[in-house]
């Protein structure tokens, strides 16, 4: 039996509940119900946007913390959105990409009108998408499943609702699958993963099916040096960042190194690229990205910057959002701060 025909009939609702703790009781990482419930709908979405092709023609990658989780297994945390990079060219009017972006950076000016027409380009094109995705919505019968664009997310912010059958706390994660878009960044390279979702490793549940998928997701090494980057953004910005839901990505870039998913001192050519990418796209006041090139990367913000992003640390932990217990925030930033010396000393 499929797992979304247990959502069309409101009388098996106490049924899939029930599924859906047994799983959680037997599933190898100790999950809790509510990641388990939200994952089946975070892998059945990009199943749709990739094995249906949903996202179209254009080159779509999937990355951010959620692809690190299900591509590589490279991190122990809850990602709970979808992160995606429609390759910037493909929203551009001109046919050649390197004519498109001599002309996108001329200029203040021409990056300016570039990126408007980026985002009257990514807004049709998000909104056809959510059509899209509830005509699908639609043959499921389920009630309560749709998708909704956020009225001022300029195209980027898709939200995916579903009737959520568990009732345990979820008080550090959203009640909804959040797409997230952008047209202004890469969507390649990238490599093809077989995913699937967590409660298919239950065995007391082999009778379901779960769906799988294949999606293109963005080259690790090009992940790596975004984190990175980020990183350094977040350090270096006059404008003090929201410290809710930003410690994950010290967390993030911890795992990528100590697990050897991509290695910082040998993909230069993926730090060259993001590095123009960002400093021409994404532009923040006082942040120098060509710092990455010079040897003056900097990964950790000052203390009382820090402190406030240890504290969310703290409340990912007890939100649940970790399949076990992840190293205390000092230990991770330890060990960025020691990348970093790595990092800036090896050019």
């Amino acid at each position: 039996m499929n797992i979304f025909d247990f959502y069309a009939d409101p009388s098996k609702h106490d049924e899939l509940a029930n599924l859906l703790t047994l799983g959680a009781q037997h599933h190898p990482a100790g999950l809790a119900d509510h990641f388990l419930e939200k994952d089946i709908w975070v892998t059945e979405i990009l199943r749709l946007l990739y094995d249906e092709n949903l996202v179209g023609e254009h080159n779509v990658a999937f990355k951010g913390g959620t692809a690190l989780s299900k591509c590589w297994q490279a991190i122990e945390r809850f990602s709970e959105d979808i992160d995606l990079s429609i390759h910037w060219a493909d929203l551009a009017e001109e046919d050649d990409e390197q004519t498109a972006w001599e002309k996108s950076i001329q200029s203040r000016s021409q990056r300016d009108k570039f990126r408007k027409r980026q985002t009257e380009r990514l807004k049709t094109w998000s909104a056809d998408l959510v059509a899209r995705l509830n005509t699908r919505f639609s043959t499921y019968n389920i009630e309560g499943l749709r998708a909704e664009l956020e009225p001022d997310s300029k195209g980027e912010k898709i939200d995916i609702h579903f009737p959520r059958i568990t009732t345990s706390d979820n008080r550090y994660q959203l009640d909804h699958v959040l797409l997230e878009f952008g047209g202004r960044n890469r969507g390649r390279p990238t490599t093809t993963h077989a995913i699937d979702c967590y409660l298919s490793n239950v065995n007391e549940l082999s009778p379901i099916d779960f769906p799988v998928a294949k999606v293109q997701a963005l080259d690790s090494a090009y992940i790596l040096w975004e984190k990175l980057t980020a990183l350094h953004q977040f350090s270096t910005q006059e404008k003090e960042p929201n410290p809710q839901r930003l410690s994950r990505h010290w967390y993030d870039v911890d795992c990528l190194l100590r697990n050897g998913i991509a290695d910082p001192l040998s993909s230069d050519q993926a730090k060259k690229d993001v590095v123009e990418m960002k400093k021409q796209r994404w532009a923040e006041k006082g942040v120098n990205y060509e710092d990455a090139l010079n040897g003056k990367l900097q990964l950790i913000p000052e203390q009382q910057r820090l402190n406030a992003i240890s504290l969310d640390h703290q409340a990912a932990i007890d939100g649940g959002m970790f399949f076990n217990e992840p190293a205390d925030f000092d230990s991770i930033i330890s060990r960025i701060q020691a990348a970093q010396e790595q990092i800036n000393t090896t050019r």
